[in-house]
């Protein structure tokens, strides 16, 4: 079960990053297109886990506590989510923060991307992922979900 999540989670930030790419063709000035850093460097880990109180942007979900991860999505509420959505809203439509599976580049940054996984009410597996460019959800899958 684990390692279908992980696929699950591996796909979603694949396509984000994939997103991220098509929508950022920015050049160098001498026409050659430039990478994003995103893509090809590796996130550093940040050492403090406090947030500035001035940011406004969401971030995943810190490991700590029960309450990560401990509510289960329903189908219901899975329909609810849009594309565009931040995390902060998708948390109030849940009712928990969910998972953590992957993340790409620095908090904070446009090019910031992370995949959040619910487990679901329904059949052993059920689940639901989404993931995110920003604070902006550009994807989401579900399995299994009643």
């Amino acid at each position: 079960m684990k390692i279908i999540r992980l696929i699950i989670a591996a796909s979603l930030m694949l396509s984000a990053v994939a997103c991220s790419n098509t929508s950022n063709n920015s050049t160098d000035g001498t026409g050659e297109p430039v990478k994003s850093p995103a893509v090809t460097e590796p996130a550093a880990p940040e050492e403090s886990p406090e947030e500035s109180p001035a940011s406004t942007e969401s971030a995943p979900p810190e490991e700590s506590g029960s309450e990560a991860g401990s509510g289960l999505i329903t189908k219901e509420q899975y329909a609810k989510i849009e594309s565009g959505m931040t995390y902060e809203e998708i948390i109030e439509i849940v009712g928990s923060e969910g998972e953590v599976m992957a993340e790409s580049g620095k908090k904070g940054d446009d090019l910031y991307v992370f995949v959040v996984m619910y487990e679901g009410s329904g059949d052993l597996g059920a689940s639901a992922s989404f993931s995110f460019l920003g604070d902006e959800l550009q994807s989401k899958a579900q399995f299994g979900l009643e």
